[in-house]
């Protein structure tokens, strides 16, 4: 299942026009996903209009980040769960290289399609991960990332889908890789505050999936919060909140709303690895 929504969100980007940098491809997502179905399980193509109102904001959102970062002087961009995203090729620029971490199969499955593509992969490191028992800080000092330079952390429709530990030990992992002046940008899957956080997540999990769904951490935005703070990052003006409207489904008789939260922290003063 989530290689087919990695693929639903690469087919969805596609159908939206988005910025470039003057060195990029523009049309590198449509490149990617050629040939793409994203079968569901039954094997039967998925609809990806479901998830064109999800991706409408949250594309720009991600993008601006990456231009900013790179107008700013961030020359390290780690795309961790990167999927079939394209920003690597789209925003190129000669002083920046990006980090993309994601499962084996999917790496694989990239790196042949970029090959089919003949694209310049001179700035891009693609390295196989499991979230679940690799150690991202470990993977990142594996392939050259450096940790005495800013970075911008990228996860993007990643952290629902990995346990709340594994999502606390990324989180800490991509902390200990960051230098002054990084900073992290993730979606967080938020309900309203006062709700037993592993009860929303099991009623979820029954309601939408029948017990068998990949949604795994959802947290009120107080816990986000600190979840944040003592894995080494800060987010600013908390107060100000940037969001859609994911799902909604009862819990214990009463509507409760789902939302997806855009979230952007900076790195914290912390031993980093070398």
């Amino acid at each position: 299942m989530l290689t087919m929504i990695r693929e639903v969100c690469a087919l969805g980007r596609a159908e939206f026009a988005r910025p470039h940098t003057p060195d990029g491809d523009d049309a590198a997502q449509r490149e990617l996903v050629r040939g793409m179905t994203a079968d569901d399980p039954d094997g039967q193509p998925s609809d990806i209009k479901l998830s064109l109102d999800l991706l409408a904001p949250r594309a720009p959102y991600f993008d601006q980040g990456v231009l900013d970062a790179i107008a700013t002087g961030h020359r390290q961009i780690v795309n961790v769960g990167a999927g079939y995203d394209d920003r690597a090729l789209r925003f190129r620029h000669p002083e920046v290289t990006y980090f993309e971490l994601d499962l084996p199969h999917i790496i694989n499955d990239k790196q042949r399609r970029l090959a089919a593509m003949g694209a310049d992969t001179s700035k891009l490191s693609l390295i196989p991960a499991d979230l679940h028992t690799d150690n991202a800080a470990d993977l990142l000092a594996g392939a050259h990332h450096d940790a005495s330079r800013p970075s911008l952390f990228l996860g993007e429709h990643l952290l629902l889908f990995l346990d709340p530990d594994d999502v606390a030990r990324l989180l800490d992992a991509l902390s200990r890789r960051a230098a002054p002046g990084s900073t992290l940008a993730i979606t967080a899957e938020v309900h309203p505050a006062g709700l037993d956080s592993p009860h929303v997540v099991d009623t979820v999990d029954e309601v939408m999936f029948g017990g068998a769904g990949p949604l795994r951490t959802i947290k009120s935005r107080d816990a986000w919060l600190t979840l944040l703070q003592g894995t080494g990052w800060k987010v600013d003006n908390t107060d100000e909140v940037t969001a859609v409207n994911h799902f909604e489904l009862p819990v214990d008789g009463q509507p409760m709303l789902i939302q997806t939260q855009f979230l952007t922290a900076t790195a914290q003063p912390r031993h980093t690895a070398g």
